[in-house]
């Protein structure tokens, strides 16, 4: 049996919550952020000179986070989510758009490198309900404003000058409303690999793009997406072997037919589509559905649930048991 704990926090501005979450990440971050040795990493200059180029809007709240948390350099560096070291996960995403329209997705990764934070802030205009990653980044979320957003690693193996993806959802969700305001930031803000974004707003609009550091984003009217960027190449393995019958089972969901929401988020908790822990090193961790329209979140597992709204968001810390 492989436990995840997952805890659900509120609170508006960055205070003692965030600086215990931060506490309590940083030993493990500190250890991922120097796997290639500090000097892999850029300079705190190379940094806010990012963060002030590519998501100025952010720059304050960086800033009052350093305070808050009292960061020395490398800290501040890590916070940046400047050109971090590469790291590769699984998922599935699907965009429901049938009797009402949903963002469904399986986030898969393993157990031990969850942060399993589920986070509502309010740290500038917007209210923002997100799984957090890296403390302040954003695995997928929803903002009052109807907008969700989620990710999955594109599969290509590509490495390049950029941000950590998560950041740049938060940057998304903090300043975005609709998925053409999302598109065009995703468009100029560069990421550090290579992922598949999922777009989903409050008028039933929805885009997903296929983003990498090597060349420009692709952006589609795709409803589904796994670990791949358009068709596999001859004599090249697929980052996950499974990706191809993953995305297969996606298309069938979204395909016309009578189904309803209901039917379909259970096929999220079986195969194809959910990974089981005794035979992926990324299994998944959670099913999440995003009702734009309804400003609901719901996280899924196979024997529990939780429904989340902006007004009713209780605290609370869920033990969660995957058989491996």
């Amino acid at each position: 049996m492989r436990n995840l704990q997952f805890d659900v926090i509120s609170e508006t501005a960055p205070g003692d919550k965030f600086r215990r979450l931060f506490s309590k990440s940083w030993p493990a971050y500190r250890a991922w952020y120097l796997d290639e040795g500090e000097a892999a990493r850029p300079s705190y200059l190379e940094c806010i000179n990012a963060l002030e180029t590519y998501m100025p809007e952010l720059l304050p709240l960086y800033r009052q986070l350093l305070e808050l948390l009292d960061c020395d350099d490398l800290q501040a560096r890590f916070l940046s989510l400047y050109c971090p070291p590469p790291f590769y996960s699984g998922c599935s995403q699907l965009i429901y758009k049938k009797e009402q329209c949903a963002l469904i997705r399986n986030y898969d990764f393993p157990a031990f490198l969850c942060e399993g934070t589920i986070l509502r802030s309010q740290w500038r205009d917007k209210k923002i309900i997100g799984m957090a990653d890296c403390v302040w980044g954003i695995l997928d979320g929803l903002n009052d404003a109807g907008l969700a957003v989620s990710i999955n690693y594109g599969g290509r193996l590509v490495e390049g000058k950029g941000f950590g993806i998560t950041i740049v959802v938060r940057y998304v969700l903090e300043t975005c409303s609709t998925v053409a305001e999302a598109v065009a930031a995703f468009k100029r803000i560069p990421v550090h690999l290579d992922y598949n974004i999922a777009l989903l707003d409050q008028a039933g609009n929805h885009a997903t793009l296929f983003i990498a550091p090597d060349r420009a984003p692709c952006v589609t009217q795709a409803t589904t997406s796994t670990n791949h960027q358009g068709p596999p190449e001859q004599d090249k393995p697929l980052f996950l072997e499974d990706s191809i019958p993953r995305l297969d089972a996606l298309n069938r969901l979204a395909a016309p037919g009578d189904s309803c929401l209901q039917d379909t988020i259970p096929h999220f908790l079986q195969p194809p589509l959910y990974r089981s822990h005794e035979t992926c090193a990324s299994g998944t961790l959670y099913t999440a559905v995003y009702n734009p329209l309804a400003g609901q979140v719901s996280y899924i597992w196979p024997h529990h649930s939780l429904q989340l709204t902006f007004d009713q968001f209780p605290e609370q810390t869920l033990d969660i048991h995957y058989v491996v």
